[in-house]
């Protein structure tokens, strides 16, 4: 550990999540503003980046091992990087692992203020929202919304239409994302159970004033996404102060 930093590790398990797991393409220019020149925004063959709205409701978390605060519902707003080719290895159940995806990410949006706090405690960034909504379970069509405050209203909603696979696709998926917000830096590496139920395309509207409206890609989305259920995802966290 390097002189004048202090690092402290975290883990956040979730079990039984319903999730909308949906992206967009965007301007890969209006991306990289929004991610500190220390990463490199990944373009991919269209010349577009890749902006990821991750929308779950968790039946359990339990927080370093032992803290059980129960449901929760989150929200993550990423933007892909680029990163070295990596394989985990496969968890049990699984029929193989998908390569690890790179991502800068906003805040988590949490609907609960005991999390919120917590998160909070561990130096991971984070905001209270009052309402997080997946609009019903997956197959044709589902209408959700994450509302982060009603007055000024700031919010973001959605209109999935999927079509479910005949069986899931059951893989394990790897996620390292990182953050950088004041004298923080946050890094994390999330390894899941993950059931993709369909896949489909889905509509986003964002006030101006939202987390995605503020990005500056506009306030109109057209993207692909999967319905997902996801078995167990363990996250481990550290956070460094400089």
């Amino acid at each position: 550990m390097s002189a004048g930093i202090v690092s402290f590790p975290s883990v956040m398990d979730i079990y039984d999540v319903k999730e909308m797991f949906s992206r967009y393409y965007v301007d890969p220019y209006i991306a990289q503003q929004n991610v500190p020149s220390q990463w490199t925004v990944k373009i991919h063959d269209n010349g577009k980046a890749l902006l990821l709205v991750m929308v779950q409701e968790c039946k359990k978390m339990v927080l370093d091992y032992m803290i059980n605060i129960g449901s929760v519902g989150m929200s993550h707003i990423w933007i892909e990087l680029d990163g070295p080719h990596e394989l985990v290895t496969p968890l049990p159940e699984t029929t193989r692992s998908l390569p690890t995806w790179y991502w800068y990410i906003l805040p988590h949006e949490l609907d609960g203020y005991m999390i919120r706090t917590l998160f909070g405690l561990a130096g991971i960034d984070a905001r209270f929202v009052k309402k997080i909504s997946l609009g019903g379970n997956p197959g044709i069509t589902r209408s959700g919304e994450v509302v982060e405050r009603s007055y000024p209203e700031s919010k973001y909603n959605w209109t999935e239409t999927s079509q479910l696979y005949s069986k899931p696709d059951i893989v394990t998926g790897s996620h390292r994302f990182y953050r950088h917000y004041g004298r923080r830096k946050s890094v994390a590496h999330a390894k899941c159970l993950t059931h993709f139920l369909g896949d489909g395309q889905v509509r986003l509207s964002a006030t101006k004033n939202s987390m995605i409206g503020k990005l500056g890609f506009g306030t109109s989305f057209t993207g692909f996404s999967n319905p997902v259920w996801v078995k167990h995802c363990r996250v481990k966290y550290r956070v460094s102060y400089f």
